[in-house]
């Protein structure tokens, strides 16, 4: 059976992570998706090099694709980069503002060549504003929208970013999703479009705190931006700061629910989220919560908070994991244990649904990897390929658009294709 997206052409002129894996992903539903790189590859691929010109970060985000080396900022490579325009349903770019209209691959370009081009633009900040031109990657993204300060990971007293780069993986599923919707939209009218996304508005979406009800939350936002102000003032450090932010949210002193947990020989996870779940979770390690009980003194919240706190890492320091994961299954409550990723490649649960495939690259051999994120039954996703080699289909993919060998030799002979 096909993919949902058999037959849909995508030219991926994008690099890093977010629109690398919007590209990706697309492959996974069946896109022919052709990968442009500049003949020396894209940063990606050359950032802790495990064989020359190949790195697992490249590996990752660019599963599923042909690659073509394809020197854009030499003026002579423009047929050819309209030629591609042409060929494509979809253009995805990732620059600062500007660079795409230099290299001829903004959205008035592609579409005077291809007016049904669904163009998908991602950006670090946005197109406007006064930071609209500032490099800018997930890190940065992270600092700049507050997602680093949000659940800090404080080391040497320094916010550390969320590793897993999160705004970067975030756009790079909303630009799929995007990119999809705009492919059914332009199946029922004819009419393509263009897409804009950035790491900022995704690291935004991602908190809680980027909402607001006017009414209740306002004032208290305007409170913590005069604390803030203060403590800059006085050269505050970020512990303390963060420290002195918990009077906003004393509740947040006494978690017990939604936590990780110390055990005798581990460490596990809980989830308890509501009331009933977490009456359970009190039954189970027979333990009152006196801030449930009518008329609690809320300006007790720290001080009992801290106590419960206490009494709870106390009780998981008695039983070892695996006893505590039955114990808490018999109480239905939401646990699992603390684990690292290379546990999970032989995990009886991985492998009972075959999270976990395996697939052939051309210069290291078998690789193995996360399955594809949602499985189809009537348009099945699947692993394409893994990434391509350095201009591995260079000269398939411009035959396919018109050049002859001939042709495509001379373009190599100029060096404007490796």
């Amino acid at each position: 059976m096909a993919g949902a997206l058999e037959g849909v052409r995508v030219l991926d002129c994008t690099q890093i992570i977010a629109g690398p894996l919007a590209a990706s992903l697309l492959s996974e539903m069946g896109a022919d998706v052709v990968k442009v790189e500049p003949i020396e590859g894209e940063p990606w691929r050359l950032q802790a090099e495990i064989i020359p010109k190949e790195s697992k970060n490249f590996l990752v985000q660019n599963r599923g694709k042909r690659g073509i080396a394809l020197n854009f900022k030499d003026p002579r490579t423009g047929p050819i980069r309209d030629r591609l325009i042409a060929w494509a349903d979809v253009l995805i770019t990732n620059y600062r503002p500007g660079v795409p209209e230099a290299l001829g691959i903004d959205y008035d370009s592609a579409r005077r060549i291809n007016p049904a081009i669904i163009y998908a633009e991602n950006t670090a900040f946005g197109k406007h504003g006064p930071d609209a031109m500032r490099r800018g990657y997930d890190i940065v993204a992270q600092a700049m929208s507050g997602l680093s300060t949000s659940n800090p990971n404080l080391q040497n007293g320094l916010p550390m970013p969320v590793a897993f780069a999160p705004a970067d993986v975030v756009t790079g599923f909303a630009l799929a999703w995007a990119i999809t919707a705009a492919l059914y939209h332009r199946q029922r009218t004819g009419e393509g479009q263009a897409i804009n996304s950035s790491l900022l508005l995704s690291a935004l979406a991602l908190q809680a705190g980027s909402r607001e009800i006017v009414a209740i939350d306002e004032p208290v936002r305007h409170e913590k931006l005069a604390h803030l102000a203060e403590a800059r003032a006085r050269g505050a450090s970020m512990a303390e700061i963060i420290a002195e932010r918990r009077r906003f949210a004393p509740e947040l002193s006494g978690n017990i629910y939604y936590r990780p947990y110390k055990t005798k020989d581990s460490y596990l996870v809980v989830g308890c989220l509501g009331p009933a779940p977490r009456a359970r979770f009190r039954e189970a390690l027979g333990i009152t919560d006196p801030r449930y009980e009518p008329g609690f003194d809320t300006s007790r919240l720290a001080e009992v908070g801290a106590e419960l706190v206490r009494i709870c890492e106390a009780k998981f320091l008695d039983k070892t994991n695996d006893e505590w994961l039955a114990y808490l299954d018999a109480f239905d409550i939401a646990c699992g244990p603390v684990r690292f990723i290379e546990e999970l490649f032989d995990d009886a649960q991985v492998v009972a649904n075959s999270y976990i495939q395996e697939y052939d690259h051309s210069l290291l051999g078998p690789v193995r990897g996360p399955a594809p994120v949602v499985q189809m039954s009537a348009t099945p996703t699947r692993i394409q390929r893994a990434s391509p080699a350095l201009g591995e289909h260079t000269d398939e993919v411009l035959a396919e658009i018109g050049y002859s060998p001939a042709e495509i030799a001379a373009f190599r002979e100029d060096g404007l294709i490796g």
